[in-house]
């Protein structure tokens, strides 16, 4: 992962996940801890609703990162979650039909995609600290938030 800019960042029992039970769009380095929650969510969350709601399967997640080195957004004198491979920031899903749902596009338009979405951000509120949503903050527009940190929030 490099070195990081700020001494305090550090991620124990780091990994590079290309993969958990499907593909991510790249490389993902995070800790070991997020990265078996990530698959667990997957597994029991995820694929169900997928397939409840929009009949078929997810076959890649698309991320903007998870491990940076960087200031939360919201308290800039403390370190990001990300900062310690607890967080990752969730753009899409493709499917198995080959369709893409997007947290941007799809999250505030009536229908499956946006009823699908929904139901993703609240079950994941059972797997992960922190879930942000675009209905957030700006900050959040274009994707999910998710994190293993010591606060909790719901934000759905």
């Amino acid at each position: 992962m490099g070195e990081p800019k700020d001494p305090r960042c550090r991620v124990p029992a780091a990994v590079r996940v290309t993969r958990i039970a499907v593909a991510l769009n790249h490389l993902a380095p995070m800790s070991c801890f997020l990265a078996e929650r990530l698959g667990a969510f997957e597994r029991e969350a995820l694929q169900k609703l997928a397939t409840a709601d929009l009949g078929h399967r997810v076959v890649r997640i698309d991320h903007l990162g998870a491990y940076s080195c960087r200031a939360n957004t919201g308290k800039r004198h403390a370190l990001s979650q990300h900062a310690y491979g607890l967080a990752i920031d969730i753009s899409a899903f493709r499917l198995s039909n080959g369709e893409i749902v997007s947290v941007e596009r799809d999250w505030s338009r009536p229908g499956p995609r946006g009823a699908f979405l929904h139901h993703l951000a609240r079950a994941a509120c059972g797997y992960f600290s922190v879930v942000l949503t675009p209905d957030s903050n700006a900050d959040h527009l274009n994707h999910f938030h998710f994190d293993l940190g010591p606060d909790r929030l719901c934000s759905v």
